[in-house]
């Protein structure tokens, strides 16, 4: 019977040092993103679900239900329920925040924050899984990634300036660029529905 160097016999209860490192490198990046959820987008979420649910859209009042998260109530699980929701939720916020490009500004502001500060979260996770897993893929993911959030940042600025026009553009062109990270950069690396970025 082979035994390590340690002593331990291989077969007998011992486990492969692979998989022990997988697992912690995957309890490492829940953790982390417990903590970004529990703090960054908690106070998003509580910003946004403070305004008037009226002043929603009409068409994107499922997306204020899906916020508020009936079924997790307490942070940081509703944040990480909107987390899990990708680029299903990412798209109904666009959509709403261009509806209310130059009709409600708060709500519009507060979106856009909230939809930055997720993506930020959610692309923090990837990065730090391809890290970890040494995918040589990661740089390119890494600046599509930064592309995006720089799209939503300067829409941001945009909005509080009042350039309405060029905030309407931006976010035309995230969506664009968000359709085009998922179909070739996400479908690539094998991340589909609920873990698209």
């Amino acid at each position: 019977m082979e035994r390590w160097k340690d002593g331990a016999t291989m077969g007998q209860g011992t486990e492969d040092p692979e998989e022990v490192q997988a697992r912690d490198d995957r309890d490492y990046l829940q953790a982390c993103r417990r903590v970004l959820a529990a703090g960054v987008l908690a106070r998003d979420r509580a910003e946004v679900l403070a305004i008037e649910p009226g002043r929603w859209p009409r068409g994107a009042v499922h997306l204020r239900d899906r916020i508020a998260s009936p079924a997790s109530r307490s942070s940081p699980e509703a944040e990480l329920e909107m987390l899990d929701s990708g680029q299903e939720l990412q798209a109904g916020l666009v959509d709403a925040i261009e509806q209310l490009i130059g009709q409600d500004s708060l709500l519009a502001e507060a979106l856009l924050r909230l939809q930055l500060d997720c993506a930020r979260v959610r692309y923090v996770f990837e990065e730090t899984a391809m890290r970890l897993r040494e995918d040589p893929l990661r740089f390119a993911h890494s600046e599509s990634h930064g592309r995006l959030l720089m799209r939503l940042s300067d829409a941001r600025m945009g909005l509080r300036a009042g350039r309405l026009d060029e905030v309407r553009a931006l976010v035309a062109a995230f969506r664009a660029d968000m359709e085009e990270h998922a179909r070739t950069m996400d479908v690539r690396d094998g991340r589909r529905g609920g873990e698209t970025s």
